[in-house]
């Protein structure tokens, strides 16, 4: 296996350790979520409710913040998934070139992985390695 094929197996590897991350940050929110819940009774009691939205209201609304920025989460560690399995098996070039420039915007550990693979897909000779 030449050097390039074992360059592209081990940001393969990152890019699951990455995905294993972005999963486990995801339980945090369901974590305050789950505390939150156990809050809001006693936060209805001191209510007033001339003045502020009804507890159930907000919890509501939190709650379903919560849920949609888990599920994007989700998909995002799902897309890193297949992204790894593209780049152990050299196969989706440009799929894995798209899912490095996004991972730069996730700070910090996104943008390094990210910049990283960039920088290896563009090298010469990388693209060939997709090909055959």
């Amino acid at each position: 296996m030449d050097q390039r094929h074992e360059t592209l197996r081990l940001l393969g590897i990152f890019h699951l350790v990455y995905a294993g991350l972005v999963l486990v940050g995801s339980l945090m929110p369901l974590i305050w979520l789950a505390l939150a819940s156990l809050w809001w009774p006693q936060l209805a009691s001191e209510v007033d409710p001339t003045r502020d939205l009804p507890v159930q209201v907000t919890g509501t609304l939190a709650a379903a913040l919560v849920g949609v920025g888990v599920i994007l989460a989700w998909i995002w560690a799902g897309v890193l998934i297949v992204a790894a399995r593209s780049l152990m098996t050299a196969r989706r070039y440009v799929f894995c070139q798209v899912v490095a420039a996004v991972a730069c915007l996730n700070m910090p550990l996104g943008t390094v992985l990210g910049a990283v693979t960039l920088v290896m897909l563009t090298r010469t000779g990388t693209r060939e390695v997709f090909v055959s």
